[in-house]
């Protein structure tokens, strides 16, 4: 019988660790460790941070002045006025909630003021209609400027977070602008105050009969 030749098994020769290859990988541990914990600080200036904090402070006065303008309309028998209004007032407080979150989730110093109470009566609805204009008109203004001393200091985050909120305030003055001019042409076409009241409420989703 011939013997038949079996190869050596290979032994992979593994180096023991030395005190200098297990300190390194310590090391780079906590490294990483400390990293992951580290809180994300928001650097924002003092005016952009005052800014910040007045508009939510406007979007709460917004609110405010559309919910009043709910109950005015509403006491007026125009039931589809003041469920409109009432839905813009619920949209100005998710605005300024929006902000606070925001603000929230880059650890900016969020301090609220001081909510004035809005008008609480009117003359007449055409009156209504013209200071929800004005207020939007005011809002789009503090938002503009908002949004420029934002780009000036080169903050991308918020200056991306207020972009929608600047074509809504193009659509919102629009829609207004064109309800107050109906609103307006009440004195030369009779009853077009309750048609407009029953086209609003069916816009805010309010059965009006």
């Amino acid at each position: 019988l011939s013997l038949l030749s079996v190869p050596s098994p290979i032994v992979a020769f593994v180096p023991r660790p030395t005190n200098q290859m297990i300190m390194i990988r310590t090391t780079t541990v906590r490294l990483f460790s400390t990293r992951a914990r580290a809180p994300s600080v928001s650097r924002v200036s003092d005016e952009l941070l005052q800014m910040f904090n007045t508009q939510i402070t406007n979007e709460l006065e917004a609110s405010q002045l559309y919910l009043a303008a709910s109950i005015w309309c509403d006491k007026d028998d125009l039931v589809g006025m003041a469920a409109y209004m009432r839905n813009e007032a619920t949209e100005e407080r998710g605005h300024a909630l929006a902000f606070i979150d925001f603000a929230n989730k880059r650890n900016m110093a969020i301090k609220l003021e001081d909510v004035k109470a809005p008008k609480a009566d009117w003359e007449n609805v055409e009156e209504i209609w013209q200071d929800v204009v004005a207020s939007e008109q005011e809002n789009t203004e503090a938002l503009l400027a908002l949004g420029d001393v934002s780009a000036s200091c080169k903050d991308h985050a918020l200056t991306t977070f207020l972009q929608p909120y600047h074509t809504e305030q193009v659509n919102s003055e629009d829609s207004l602008s064109t309800i107050l001019s109906k609103v307006t042409d009440e004195n030369r076409t009779p009853g077009l105050i309750r048609q407009l009241d029953h086209e609003l409420g069916q816009e805010a989703g309010s059965h009006v009969a």
